[in-house]
């Protein structure tokens, strides 16, 4: 063997890289049966072809025979001489397989006998020395007898091939300091490579990560800046007058936060790393349990931190193979049930607000909550009683117990219920979540929620007792502030456990102090009757509604500081017992604060399940008259004037010193990590008092027509769904909507686009509409007053004549009835009919199919988007934003709307009919 520690490193790097996909590429070229692609089958070529090169090279004869055997089958493919049947597939996975194994312990490889591996390869080619042509070569290349990539590596060494990059990319090898490569210890130890010892088979991939020299440029460009910071920062703290220093500091911090960006992009990594080993993985299950299973594989692009992507592959797989085990039928039982008798598992990623959604759907048997109930009360897991009671979405989550298993014998497979409750535990390490919903002979979502990054997590700062710890913002759903005079109304005890009403929920809740043992600020309080639950002795008791997997809790706290990113640091071994933390960091002040692990706090304290609603609020609601609820967000400009803007306007809630404020011309400012930040504040735009002076405030930041600013907000109250009977007439002027009672107090709606045009008009320049033939006309169904009214007033004050329906049924009959419809807006989830029905009967309908429809809601998701585009929705808009919607009315209504010929309205009758 070649005695030189560093090639050989080199050579098991180079050779991961190029067996990463050779898995996914084989099967691949398997599903293509005689129909050969032959530039697939040259790049699997290829990078065999490398290895057996190199290896030959090294001196590593055991991986050039074999690798050479498996060269010869593909060769013989690539010439159109062999079928790539499933039986030769299998062989040539195997070899594939055994390749890997053998680059990952070279010092071991030498001893290991592939001799019959090698002779099954050869007995392919054996089997077919008299060929007969399989089909056309499907190739755009040129011959495909020519030998692409044979340059490459006979008889040299190379670190990295042009051949193996994708057109125009660019990039270069790191080996980041904390990887610890086995290739750098066996450099350094030059033994270390005839020791015998094994190298783990992901070490050399881990200590690798392929940077995009653009983005080292960047980094390059950032710590020159940071640089140039910091010496301006060290002249104004020399200097007697200390100069300049907010701003110095200001630009630190958003090169500081740029840096921060870069370097957690060279960790992040496309998702497809994982993904790609899962259809090897259902194809070899599905046949070993004699079934038909197809996996398709959506958002393989979707980026991960690097060690979240390492931690994911084995509960990922663990999902996978109960899909095809538990979720599939085999074909005989799915034919009889009336479906294809091949099944589909669906794997897509995908992100929502701020995570990565990795969902696994299977069109299989699906689980049923009645007998997963009956198993459960047999094991002893849960009671016959507390069955009785259970809903069939927790009973589907049953399947999380420990030692709870569903299938009907113990195999190689399953059935020995240390699965899911093993998947739940590590994904909630991750600071993820999984969830599952299932549908009886439909089948089962299993969802997984993950972080983007676990480096440097965004948290909130919160204080039990004298301890500040942090909380991932991840696991927060809301905050909640229950004041004195309400705390009696809004906190019980049920079922022996405290809880707070919440919008007709009963939410059971966990105090800090009490879970850690940390000593508390908080006294009893008697409540109804003998029960009594904790609370401050102060203004407001201050709640965080944190999610755990499927749980939900309020967490009470002392006490609610900034929200800062934190730099994650382990735990000692003095701590790494303790459930509920999961790390620790250094806050901003030098301080050590401990991370507070959500799921672990849940368990910890043993939270009963409370079911059922809020009865008295159910009631109260009942005999509420004309409101409709909507999520706000409440806050005060001063002690006694109270205001609430839509939830769905707000992008962020961010909060700053007030020393950072700067008047610049008439415009309130302030720098931060994205730039400048253009400020409103009330007191400036409408009929209000004046601001309390205050050492900190909170911005409120929305954006309008593409430009973000925010809205000082001095006092945040609460984020509630509350009824909105809005009085349009009393308190409305331009910037307010009108007003509202909410807990009693008089609270005006503002109307964030009307702030920002009287203080920004130019972000609203638009072309009018042409009503030279009239105003073009908009049929509009949404089920909700309020949004109805808004959106049909700025539509009306733009021009357009609109149509205001209550729900898709009556706009259906609307638009059998009316000829002058130009363009049809609906809302999605409305009653009797709802929008993607209404928009289904529209395209199906020869004479108003060409009506464009844009969907006006608040599930836009990329799979709402796509159920939407089946049924003929042309656009989606979030409701409320009111510039795009425009902008999208303007864009999809004909060029001239008024002069194209109308059916009569009896013709449309009988179409509709």
């Amino acid at each position: 063997m070649f005695d030189d520690p560093e090639l050989i490193g080199d050579f098991v790097v180079e050779s991961n890289e190029h067996l990463a996909h050779v898995e996914s590429q084989l099967l691949q070229i398997e599903a293509n049966g005689a129909d050969i692609d032959v530039d697939l089958v040259n790049t699997v070529f290829r990078a065999v072809h490398s290895i057996k090169g190199t290896a030959g090279f090294l001196g590593l004869q055991t991986i050039n025979r074999l690798a050479h055997s498996l060269e010869n089958v593909l060769n013989a493919i690539r010439g159109c001489e062999l079928a790539p049947t499933s039986s030769i597939v299998d062989t040539m996975l195997r070899a594939a397989d055994q390749l890997r194994t053998l680059i990952n312990d070279v010092p071991g490889s030498s001893n290991v006998d592939v001799s019959e591996l090698q002779s099954a390869l050869d007995r392919i080619l054996e089997s077919s020395d008299d060929p007969s042509p399989v089909g056309e070569p499907n190739t755009s290349n040129g011959d495909f007898h020519q030998e692409v990539g044979d340059r490459a590596c006979d008889g040299a060494m190379t670190t990295s091939t042009i051949e193996d990059r994708r057109p125009g990319e660019e990039s270069q090898r790191v080996m980041p300091d904390e990887a610890s490569p086995h290739p750098a210890a066996a450099a350094s130890d030059p033994s270390a490579m005839n020791s015998g010892s094994v190298m783990p088979p992901a070490a050399q991939q881990d200590a690798n990560i392929r940077v995009s020299v653009s983005v080292l440029d960047r980094l390059m460009n950032l710590a020159g800046e940071l640089v140039l910071s910091r010496n301006q920062l060290l002249q104004a703290v020399s200097s007697p007058e200390a100069k300049n220093l907010d701003a110095i500091t200001a630009g630190l911090d958003q090169v500081t936060s740029e840096l921060q960006e870069a370097i957690m992009q060279t960790r992040m990594q496309q998702i497809g790393i994982v993904f790609n080993r899962f259809p090897r993985v259902v194809r070899d299950l599905s046949a070993s349990l004699g079934k038909d299973c197809r996996l398709e594989i959506d958002g393989k692009d979707v980026e991960v931190d690097k060690g979240i992507i390492e931690a994911i592959a084995d509960p990922l797989t663990h999902l996978i193979r109960n899909s095809v085990d538990h979720g599939i039928e085999s074909p005989q039982a799915r034919t009889a049930a009336g479906k294809a008798a091949n099944g589909t598992i669906q794997l897509r990623a995908h992100h929502m607000a701020g995570k990565v959604c990795i969902d696994i759907r299977d069109d299989g048997a699906g689980i049923d909550p009645v007998k997963l109930k009956e198993k459960a009360v047999a094991k002893g897991v849960i009671t016959s009683e507390a069955a009785e009671y259970m809903g069939d979405r927790e009973a589907i989550r049953l399947i999380f117990h420990p030692g709870f298993s569903t299938a009907l014998k113990v195999t190689d497979v399953s059935g020995r219920g240390v699965g899911m409750d093993v998947v739940r535990t590590n994904i909630e390490k991750l600071g993820g979540s999984v969830d599952v919903e299932s549908e009886v002979g439909v089948g089962t979502l299993v969802r997984v929620t993950l972080p983007l990054t676990l480096a440097i997590i965004p948290s909130l700062i919160v204080h039990a007792a004298s301890e500040r710890y942090a909380v991932p913002q991840a696991n927060i759903r809301e905050l909640v502030r229950v004041r004195r005079e309400e705390f009696h109304s809004r906190i019980g005890r049920v079922k022996d456990a405290d809880v707070l009403r919440l919008r007709g929920d009963l939410l059971p809740l966990v105090y800090l102090s009490r879970v850690l043992s940390a000593g508390s600020t908080i006294a009893k309080q008697p409540l109804d009757g003998d029960s009594a639950a904790e609370t401050r002795l102060a203004e407001a008791t201050n709640i965080i509604v944190v999610e755990a997997g499927a749980t939900r809790c309020g967490l009470v706290v002392d006490g609610l500081h900034d929200s800062e990113e934190i730099v994650v640091k382990p735990l000692g071994r003095h701590l790494k017992g303790c459930r509920c933390l999961s790390g620790a960091t250094i806050l901003g002040d030098g301080h050590v604060s401990l991370i507070l692990d959500a799921a672990g706090i849940v368990a910890q304290a043993k939270l009963k399940t409370i079911e059922g609603k809020d009865t008295a609020a159910d009631e109260a609601q009942e005999v509420r008259q004309g409101g409709e609820k909507h999520s706000l967000l409440l806050f005060s400009n001063n002690p006694n004037e109270h205001f609430a803007i839509p939830m769905s306007l707000v992008v962020r809630i961010e909060r700053f010193a007030s020393n950072r404020l700067e008047t610049v011309g008439d415009q309130k400012v302030i720098q931060y990590s994205r730039g400048l930040l253009p400020l409103l504040s009330l007191d400036e735009l409408i009929q209000v008092r004046a601001a309390p002076e205050l050492e900190r405030f909170f911005a409120i930041v929305f954006d309008v027509n593409g430009h973000e600013f925010g809205l000082i907000a001095p006092e945040l109250r609460d984020i509630r769904d509350v009824d909105i009977a809005l009085d349009r007439t009393t308190l409305r002027e331009p910037g307010v909507m009108g007003s509202l009672i909410v807990d009693g107090d008089t609270t005006r709606l503002i109307n964030v686009f009307e702030l920002a045009e009287a203080s920004h008009a130019e972000w609203f320049e638009r072309e009018e509409v042409d009503l030279s033939d009239g105003a073009p006309v908009i049929l509009l169904a949404e089920d909700s007053t309020f949004f109805r009214n808004q959106v049909a007033s700025f539509l009306e004050d733009r021009g357009y004549e609109v149509i205001a329906c209550e729900d898709g049924q009556i706009a259906w009959n609307k638009l059998l009835s009316e000829s002058e419809v130009d363009l049809v807006i609906t809302d999605i989830e409305m009653p009797n009919m709802n929008g993607l029905e209404l928009s289904r009967k529209i395209k199906s309908n020869p004479a108003l199919k060409h009506l464009p429809i844009i969907a006006l809601t608040s599930l836009a998701s990329n799979e709402d988007i796509h159920r939407g585009r089946e049924c003929g929705i042309d656009d989606y808009q979030v409701k409320m934003d009111r510039e795009k919607l425009t902008a999208s009315v303007s864009r999809m209504l004909p060029v001239d709307s008024k002069s194209r010929a109308r059916r009569p309205i009896q013709e449309l009758e009988e179409v509709g009919s």
